[in-house]
């Protein structure tokens, strides 16, 4: 085993009142990290030598947002209440490359649709792209991206071909590789379902002893309990479930769906699970996915969704 290399060295710092000097004389070097002393030479030129990349490195699944394009005021996207303008995650898949000639397919709020077009490369590791989905579906369009291989980029617009409530959408994605993992949990934040709303009655008492009551409009939201159980790895009991609400069951149930990329038309549900960085929309039926705990599962919360309260932890069982 080689010997620590210990140099002596003499810090001097100096400002206009006063000289320090370290006490410590020691520097302490890693085995493996010595840099040996080179003797004075005339210095080369470094040689860059170029990277080239391969079309295979296009291959596969580019993930973000697919943003509204225009000049709305995206800080109405920051607030918690306000998740029902959040922009949909989209997942772009190039699925095959011959020549110049592009086939793949997009997932995004619920929809799986082909496109085919053309590629040509610009310049050492960025490529341009021109696909088109087929047409016959309402949100079918257009794609234009450049795909910048040094730093795994995808960036470009879309364009829908009919007059739809967003017809231009833009896009930055990134390079992902999806893998179902049991285990993903959901990251806190609260579920909020902004269409389904009650009058439920609230109280507060003050020091004097007189209860005020008064009617207020709740919107249906998850708990914690929600992020406390994994129907994934876990095989349930009537007792894990039945004193939960209907929203914590219907979340939990779900999470079993978003672990197997299941891209939501729940718009609600898609806004959600879109906001959990491990989440990637990637088929539109996973029915063929589940495993047998799984499937066990969702029969059992859904018994107990069906009858469950809706504001059963958060305003009691009414």
């Amino acid at each position: 085993m080689k010997k620590l290399l210990v140099l002596p060295l003499i810090i001097f710092l100096f400002n206009c009142e006063s000289h320090i000097k370290n006490s410590d004389k020691k520097v302490v070097i890693e085995e493996g990290t010595q840099v040996e002393e080179i003797p004075n030479q005339d210095v080369k030129e470094t040689t860059v030598t170029e990277i080239h990349y391969s079309t295979d490195s296009l291959i596969g699944f580019w993930v973000g947002y697919f943003l509204k394009d225009d000049d709305f005021d995206r800080s109405v996207r920051m607030g918690e209440y306000d998740s029902w303008n959040k922009e949909n995650k989209i997942n772009i898949s190039i699925d095959k490359i011959d020549g110049d000639k592009v086939i793949g397919h997009s997932v995004v709020a619920g929809n799986d649709r082909p496109f085919k077009g053309t590629m040509k490369k610009e310049s050492n590791g960025v490529y341009a792209f021109d696909v088109k989905e087929p047409g016959d579906h309402k949100y079918d369009g257009a794609f234009q991206f450049k795909i910048h291989l040094e730093n795994n980029q995808m960036i470009g617009k879309w364009r829908a071909y009919k007059e739809i409530n967003i017809r231009k959408r833009t896009y930055n994605l990134d390079k992902k590789v999806f893998k179902y993992n049991p285990n993903h949990q959901l990251n806190w934040m609260t579920y909020k379902d902004w269409n389904k709303t009650k009058n439920v009655e609230k109280s507060a008492e003050y020091e004097d002893g007189i209860i005020e009551t008064w009617m207020e409009e709740a919107m249906v939201q998850s708990t914690h309990a929600s992020q406390e159980i994994n129907a994934s790895t876990t095989l349930l009991k009537k007792e894990d479930v039945e004193n939960l609400s209907k929203t914590d069951l219907m979340i939990i149930r779900n999470t079993i769906y978003a672990r197997h990329g299941y891209s939501y038309k729940n718009q609600p549900l898609r806004v959600f699970f879109d906001r959990q960085p491990w989440y990637i929309p990637v088929h539109t039926d996973i029915r063929a996915h589940l495993t047998d705990i799984e499937k066990q599962n969702i029969k059992l919360l859904l018994k107990y969704e069906k009858n469950a309260s809706e504001y059963y932890d958060t305003f009691g069982r009414g």
